[in-house]
């Protein structure tokens, strides 16, 4: 076990002491003297006998006489012969001064005992010159982390899990509804739900949610949870750490990745290089029941860019391991925390330190709401390598029992290590109480007959629905505001909706929407109809089932002016079937087939003309009627998806893998008439991914062609969007992975092209480093993006943009907020007129809100 010292084997004191020692003989053995002999040593301890390391020893008025002891307590330091005031200084103890004789060549020994004070600690930083005694302590539990890393090969234990989030509000009615917790598909049932669970809330509204898990983990990153009991109470959605499957903080390791957390991985405060990122300071010596010694080291950040930890580490001298830590975070990179706090305790079973119990604690901030939660976690019945089968561990994660959904109160009664709060038990009892009542028979059938009573309101403005519970069916009849589209190609539209709804307890449901508009200026006809199936919830299995008449875009990849000038529309009646499937983990097969009747607006058919005034307009494109017969395929495999079962469905968890997409969309000459004959073909690669702690990059390429080209019509070509030059849409900045920032045309191909777009989120780690911008919140990012067109002269495009972001807090939504400066070049610029050639440099502005579901922005 290695000694704490400046160095990392060797005492500093000793070598000191040794090399005094060696110029002392040598002047003994040259000219002969005894006053260079002599020396003062011994321990200093506590009052049980514990051995104070570090503690300052030195002579009064002679305060550069002296030494500090080592981690045994042991000093010594060499001085004349005479009569001394020795002081002695340690962190947390009484200062002493004892009066020593040296009156002798041989060491005289001086042990000594402090008496502590109250317990408690000076806030005095321990810290000597060169020194960081808290830095040296945690270092040897980094000597000793390799080991605690692995201290078995595998494990199984039992997790229970208790999650509660309170409200604490400054008026009575919080006028902002919660977010739904769903992370499934629509569900025209969830309104019911929510009207109940509002007044299931009450005014003390509480959160809840009780888990019961087995864990199985086998080194280094196996991990498989089986979930046996799960109650709820309200909307526990936001409610953090319900699954072990993103990972534990172990804080043995040097980067711990939390994605549903933090933006960046958080640096342990055990990194070898930790004090690039931490201030370390002794605090505290306490002597355990066992006579031994634990250490309490504080922490804090030096910087809040990459490392935002602080509190403390309670740290075992005798085997130099974690048995506690008390550390939190507070705004920085949390993803949708204000304040986050994290304690565990560990405990030691025969050789090992396992995981005890763990606490999370957070809050945030919504206007006049501040949302508090606090989630247990007790570990229990750890089995230490287990054999497991050989197939046991695959991306398959977590799976959730349908048993764990029907546990009764006599379960959590026997299996609950923690027992409810009184508050807790109230809260329950009044949230049964109201959800048998609000959810019993009579009172739903009163609720949907109220829903499907007919009113004038819903007549004129919410439109007619119709509810049958039991069946799990709904219906909607548009109202006479939804009869009216007043924005639409060629004006005003008159004409009714309808949506059918059904869904099935395995999470299957259909959805049959239509409607049929009539033109106020034209007097033609459209209408859509559209079947949609989720058949295969486990597996996304759906089809889509569709026929439309109506005006469709020649280039729907186009700036937000294009889309509004009549050169880009056209009459389209279609016939489409799509479906869409998992066929293995991670490996999705999509397929489309669709007729279509194209066929251009007439040069006199009535377009609104105000918006004339705001873009440039012309006539609409004209061309022969024709039909088009294509099919498409597309293939998509993300290598080691995770995911976790559910009994009717299935999460996915992500996977660090890039995702690979091969397309292929063929247009059939003959078949129905048509007349378009091609194949176009693509490969696409793209992912995002963690940069240690200096941010999150992602990326795309892209490369296609047309493989066949004997009939490629213009509304097939390939379109790359245009930027927004002439209104002020031209300061928006759009999402850097599909399109750029300041090409100068709306090119098209039916020959090879190549992309690619790439982006980096600093996420901190640069602009934090600047002491004044630490609070501001903002973080730094940068990109770029090219586009290679042979088949118009090799044209070129490239750009590049570097940008300041902040993240705001809108409601419950997270909103991005950033500035860019973009710089542009291609190859025909200088080719253009003066008049035409495009800006190479340009300011834009983004607003990007953050998905609920995977905490992610879209860029």
């Amino acid at each position: 076990m290695r000694e704490i010292c400046l160095t990392y084997r060797t005492n500093p004191v000793k070598l000191i002491f040794v090399y005094k020692n060696f110029l002392i003989a040598l002047l003994l053995f040259g000219i002969s003297g005894p006053v260079f002999g002599q020396s003062i040593t011994g321990f200093v301890m506590d009052e049980d006998n514990n051995p104070l390391p570090f503690t300052k020893v030195y002579l009064k008025n002679f305060s550069s006489t002296g030494a500090s002891t080592d981690i045994e307590g042991k000093y010594s330091f060499v001085c004349d012969l005479g009569d001394y005031d020795v002081i002695y200084k340690c962190v947390g103890f009484e200062d002493l001064e004892v009066k020593v004789t040296v009156d002798k060549q041989e060491p005289t020994v001086k042990n000594v005992y402090l008496k502590q004070q109250d317990k408690r600690l000076n806030e005095v930083e321990v810290r000597t010159k060169r020194k960081n005694v808290g830095w040296m302590i945690v270092q040897n539990v980094i000597d000793h982390k390799k080991d605690m890393i692995q201290q078995m090969d595998a494990y199984s234990c039992d997790i229970y899990i208790k999650g509660i989030e309170t409200f604490d509000k400054k008026e009575k009615k919080n006028a902002k509804k919660e977010d739904d917790e769903g992370k499934g598909e629509k569900d025209l049932f969830q309104e019911q739900k929510d009207e109940i669970a509002k007044k299931l809330e009450g005014e003390n509204r509480l959160n809840m949610v009780e888990i019961n898990l087995t864990k199985h983990f086998q080194y280094p990153n196996k991990i498989k949870e089986i979930r046996n009991g799960y109650e709820k109470i309200g909307k526990p959605g936001q409610i953090y750490y319900q699954s072990t499957t993103s990972g534990e903080f172990n804080f043995y390791e040097s980067l711990i990745r939390k994605d549903d957390l933090h933006l960046t991985p958080i640096v342990s405060p055990l990194h070898p290089s930790g004090i690039l990122s931490y201030k370390y300071k002794l605090t505290a010596i306490t002597t355990t029941l066992t006579n031994d010694t634990i250490y309490t080291v504080q922490i804090s950040p030096r910087s809040v860019g990459t490392s935002t930890l602080k509190g403390e580490l309670y740290i075992l001298k005798s085997e130099w391991v974690l048995t506690g830590v008390d550390l939190s975070m507070h705004k920085g990179n949390l993803k949708k925390y204000d304040d986050f706090r994290i304690v565990q305790e560990y405990k030691k079973s025969d050789s090992l330190w396992l995981l005890e119990k763990q606490i999370f604690e957070y809050k945030t901030k919504y206007g006049r709401e501040t949302v508090k939660g606090r989630t247990q976690v007790v570990y229990s019945n750890y089995i230490i390598n287990p054999t497991f089968e050989k197939k046991y561990f695959s991306n398959e994660v977590g799976i959730t029992t349908k048993e764990a959904y029907e546990r009764d109160t006599t379960y959590w009664d026997e299996i609950r290590p923690i027992p409810l709060t009184v508050h807790e038990q109230r809260s329950k009892f009044v949230q049964d109480s109201l959800k048998a009542i609000y959810t019993s028979e009579v009172y739903l059938d009163s609720i949907d007959a109220d829903f499907n009573k007919i009113t004038a309101l819903k007549a004129l403005w919410f439109g007619f629905q119709h509810r049958n519970r039991e069946k799990k069916t709904q219906w909607f009849l548009s109202s006479v505001a939804d009869v009216i589209e007043p924005f639409n190609v060629g004006g005003l539209r008159f004409g009714p909706g309808f949506e059918y709804f059904k869904k099935w307890e395995n999470e299957q449901w259909i959805d049959w929407y239509s409607d049929m508009t009539i033109g106020f200026n034209n007097a033609d006809l459209r209408g859509r109809a559209r079947l949609y199936h989720l058949y295969d919830p486990k597996r996304s299995g759906r089809y889509i089932v569709s026929y439309n008449k109506d005006a469709a875009l020649i280039n729907w990849n186009t700036n937000i002016t294009d889309l509004a000038n009549r050169e880009n529309v056209y009459n389209r009646a279609s016939g489409t079937l799509w479906h869409s499937i998992e066929i293995l983990n991670g490996l999705y097969l999509g397929t489309m087939a669709r007729l279509e009747q194209r066929s251009a607006f007439s040069l006199d058919y009535k377009f609104v003309t105000w918006i004339d005034k705001y873009i440039e307009n012309g006539p609409p494109i004209q061309f022969d009627t024709y039909n088009a017969f294509r099919t498409t395929f597309d293939l998509s495999y993300t290598p080691g998806q995770k995911y976790m079962s559910e009994p009717n469905r299935k999460v996915v968890l992500g996977s660090r893998w890039p995702t690979f997409t091969v397309f292929w969309e063929k247009g059939w000459k003959g078949p129905f008439g048509s007349v378009v004959d091609f194949d176009y073909v693509s490969a696409t690669i793209e992912q995002s991914f963690q940069i240690g702690t200096i941010g999150v990059s992602k990326y795309k390429l892209k490369a296609g062609t047309f493989a066949n080209q004997d009939s490629v019509f213009y509304i097939d070509r390939k379109f790359f969007r245009k930027n927004d030059q002439s209104t002020w849409l031209r300061f928006l900045f759009v999402n850097p992975l599909q399109n750029y920032q300041n090409l100068d045309s709306s090119y098209q191909t039916q020959e090879l092209y190549l992309e690619g777009h790439y982006i980096h989120h600093f996420n901190g780690a640069i602009i934090n480093k600047i002491p004044f911008m630490k609070k501001t919140g903002i973080k730094t990012t940068f990109g770029g993006g090219f586009v290679y067109l042979p088949e118009h002269d090799n044209y070129f495009y490239t750009e590049a943009f570097f940008g300041a972001e902040r993240i705001f807090k809108i409601a419950r939504k997270r909103l991005r907020v950033g500035a860019y400066a973009i710089f542009s070049v291609s190859s025909n610029e200088f080719a253009l007129p003066q008049e035409d050639q495009p800006k190479n440099f340009q300011f834009k502005v983004s607003f990007d809100i953050m998905d609920d579901r995977d905490l992610k922005f879209n860029f």
